[in-house]
């Protein structure tokens, strides 16, 4: 049976305390476990993630096998001891599972971008500033400046010192930014950028610093009115059971027939403010005309600056020419039902004339899509009603009751969970990968 050795091989390098590289790229490991393990509890995909990974054959053999090996190492050296296989333990399952569940996401259909949307809360500038050296033969480090976007979500997007300007200015001004050390700076770094002749204080476009000898954070907030809001939209990847599994309730072998009125899903942009944009107007065999597109577009983004949040939603307008109420069928199967949290408006129209009209969603309240599709089908024509739709779509969304809208949980598909499945090439590629992660643990356990 074990006895306790000198030191914990986990905590202190092993018995013979050998901080060397092994035990650094050990340590190194580790942070990118905790890391992932942080990544799946903020988005809350923790459950979702573990249902699927829990039932695949790779976790079921790594598990096994680090199981049965730590004990059976433990019982034959007198080394090993018992706080250290319960480390060991602790370590590489967690490991494993992390490991496969980043599988899963990236390579299924299981983690789809999801559209977040909200508005700009605060942009902030970081001077560049300079680490110095602790010894004579080092040199010092150098951080570029950096641009950050926060959203009401506290979602963070690099921009650029353009886009820091114009916020500034569109914020209320330079009078309004507020300045605090950098407390991880030695010094301010006070190159100039390309125009060296700028003399103002803020310097030019390329500055790095505004050169008052002072390594900063300037930091300027949205000034709470709503002429000046930056609405934003933001892609996140989030676990959908039903894209992922294969099983009937997918619809397929439609869209043949209606290939060129279907268009990919949109995406998130970058324009003025950074990579923040989303076009939620989709027009497609048809053109509406007389500013409709951009009125639509601009009216949602404005809602659903505080909607997006408040009812965990996005919407997107897809108006195609066809009279043929069939293609909705062939877009449900295209968008593979859409994103979790869509509301998806397909119009049919030609002739300047509303055809019919279909919600995609992923909502239980069907009063809430069938008095939707009734109220849009009552404009009658999109000419000059773009301002009539969006009051119809969020007036729909905001009732009261069972006539408003409410996002239909992923838990609800959680019967899907053993449906999806990996190709077993993947499958291999990713129990090779835990085995190349866990490596470090494993050669940290054994070497002494």
């Amino acid at each position: 049976m074990a006895t306790n050795g000198p030191k914990n091989r986990f905590l202190g390098g092993g018995p013979k305390e050998q901080r060397d590289i092994p035990f650094m790229i050990f340590a190194g490991s580790l942070v990118l476990m905790l890391v992932g393990a942080a990544e799946f509890l903020w988005s809350g995909q923790g459950r979702e993630t573990w249902l699927v990974v829990s039932g695949t054959l790779p976790f079921f053999i790594l598990t096994a096998v680090l199981l049965f090996g730590g004990i059976g190492f433990w019982l034959k050296s007198d080394k090993f001891s018992g706080p250290e296989l319960a480390l060991f333990v602790g370590i590489t399952l967690p490991c494993s599972y992390i490991t496969l569940a980043f599988a899963f996401l990236w390579f299924t259909d299981m983690g789809h971008t999801v559209i977040w949307n909200s508005r700009i809360q605060d942009v902030t500038w970081e001077e560049g500033w300079i680490d110095k050296a602790d010894h004579k033969d080092d040199s010092d480090t150098r951080h570029q400046p950096s641009y950050t976007i926060r959203t009401a979500a506290d979602e963070m997007v690099s921009t650029t010192r353009s886009t820091w300007l114009t916020l500034v200015k569109r914020f209320g001004g330079q009078g309004k930014v507020k300045s605090e050390r950098n407390l991880m700076a030695d010094m301010e770094d006070s190159r100039r950028g390309a125009n060296r002749g700028s003399t103002s204080r803020r310097g030019s476009d390329r500055d790095v610093s505004d050169r008052d000898g002072i390594p900063e954070i300037h930091t300027i907030t949205w000034d709470g009115r709503e002429s000046t809001s930056v609405p934003t939209s933001r892609e996140h990847i989030e676990t959908n059971y039903l894209q992922a599994a294969d099983t009937s309730l997918k619809i397929a072998g439609v869209k043949q027939d209606y290939l060129t009125y279907l268009v990919d899903y949109p995406r998130v942009t970058s324009g003025q403010f950074g990579q923040i944009e989303f076009d939620r107007v989709i027009e497609q065999k048809v053109k509406v005309g007389g500013g409709f597109h951009q009125l639509v577009d601009r009216k949602l983004d404005q809602a659903l600056q505080t909607l997006g949040s408040k009812k965990q939603c996005n919407i997107v307008v897809y108006v195609v020419g066809t009279e043929n109420v069939g293609f909705f069928q062939a877009l449900r199967e295209h968008w593979k039902e859409g994103k979790k949290n869509d509301i998806c408006v397909c119009i049919g129209y030609t002739k300047k004339k509303i055809r019919w009209c279909k919600i995609m969603t992923y909502t239980d309240r069907t009063l809430f899509v069938e008095n939707l599709e009734r109220d849009v089908r009552r404009l009658e024509t999109l000419d000059g009603k773009g301002d009539a739709l969006v009051n119809s779509i969020l007036t729909n969304i905001n009732a009261t009751g069972d006539a408003g809208y409410l996002r239909k949980p992923m838990a609800d598909f959680e019967f899907l969970a053993v449906d999806i499945t990996m190709p077993w090439l993947t499958q291999a590629l990713a129990f090779l990968w835990a085995c190349v992660w866990l490596s470090p643990t494993i050669y940290i356990c054994i070497r002494n």
